[in-house]
């Protein structure tokens, strides 16, 4: 079983409907298009009219844009010291925002950032020999599978406001963080899109398309009902995206999968599934002693895996991500919209040393 990384799934069958109707026909380039226009509505209703709405091809592209547009050269960027902005966009984030990142290490839960892990940083001095105030960047859900709730990122929004940082989210598996508020809560999508984002006070979110099932895709989106900052943003980001290349001629290709997985909420579906499913992976592992190493909150387990029951689960053709954490290596074990429950028992039962 596959179950290394969420994009390395197909498409889900509304992403795939999408490239089809896309590919039917002429359309105006750049993005002033029919599709690109019904995807714009649809996330506009689900974040606020006023949500200002790029597309772009790439992950890296929405977070290094998205953040370039909110900052300075001269400034500084937060972020988590396990984050993918930190770890995984190799010197992408300088080159395109030409900014510090400074990378926070927590000191209470090792997945998310708490205020009091901030004050450090926001200390120290500003001026013209230092880096100065810039972007927090956040990942939710978290590289380990974890969520910052409403009230958590109100809290550090509200703290990196008053010490004239702007906020961003890194949203790679932001519809699985929807998902699980929908399913514990009493909200609605929209309500939870928005509790997630310009509820908390949010200035920019990268929202993620690829890891939901698209081919290609992701969303910038920026909150000027939140911040002049992110209204400034947004009137910046136009040039910033033409100018670094990832402005998109046949830009319905991006947005027709997007138009077709918002509509009636096909995609919230998609990473609710994907949440079930790693529950009853982590609900198996737990039963056979290996319990996971974090709270399972989204499509991911992170699970400590003896030498042995690693080299067996290989043999037997599994695949999987070695992960470093702050708990030390683990195995990440990554569903998808495409995972099945018979999968992850054939899994499971391989998990049972005494078949090796």
């Amino acid at each position: 079983m596959n179950l290394r990384s969420d994009n390395n799934a197909g498409l889900i069958p509304e992403a795939r409907a999408g490239l089809l109707a896309a590919a039917e026909g002429d359309a105006i380039g750049y993005g002033d298009d029919p599709f690109t226009a019904r995807a714009v509505a649809a996330l506009r209703a689900l974040f606020g009219a006023a949500t200002e709405v790029f597309f772009v091809a790439t992950g890296t592209a929405a977070n290094t844009l998205a953040i370039a547009a909110l900052s300075e050269p001269w400034q500084r960027v937060l972020c988590h010291r396990e984050s993918h902005w930190y770890e995984d966009e190799s010197t992408a984030p300088e080159r395109i925002t030409l900014c510090r990142s400074t990378p926070i290490s927590p000191r209470h839960d090792p997945t998310r950032i708490a205020p009091d892990d901030l004050e450090p940083v926001l200390a120290r001095p500003g001026g013209v020999h230092h880096p100065t105030p810039g972007v927090l960047t956040l990942t939710n859900t978290t590289e380990f599978g974890t969520l910052y709730s409403p009230a958590q990122l109100a809290a550090l929004a509200s703290l990196a406001h008053a010490h004239d940082y702007r906020v961003h989210i890194d949203g790679a598996r932001f519809a699985n963080a929807v998902a699980h508020l929908v399913a514990t809560s009493e909200l609605d999508p929209a309500a939870a899109c928005r509790a997630l984002s310009v509820d908390a006070g949010i200035d920019a979110l990268s929202l993620g398309g690829t890891k939901a099932g698209l081919a290609y895709g992701e969303a910038i989106l920026l909150f000027p009902q939140v911040s002049a900052a992110a209204a400034r943003a947004a009137e910046r980001l136009p040039f910033l995206r033409k100018s670094t290349g990832h402005l998109l001629s046949k830009h319905r290709f991006v947005t027709g999968p997007f138009a077709h997985a918002l509509a009636d909420h096909a995609w919230l579906r998609h990473a609710v599934h994907a949440n079930a499913m790693a529950q009853r992976l982590a609900a198996g592992l737990a039963s056979r002693g290996l319990p996971p190493s974090f709270p399972r909150e989204a499509n991911a387990v992170f699970a400590e895996l003896p030498p042995a029951l690693d080299a067996h689960l290989r043999a037997r053709g599994h695949s999987y991500y070695p992960f470093n954490t702050p708990l030390g290596p683990r195995a990440r074990l990554m569903c998808s919209f495409a995972t099945t429950p018979a999968e992850l028992d054939a899994f499971l039962a391989d998990c049972d040393l005494t078949q090796a």
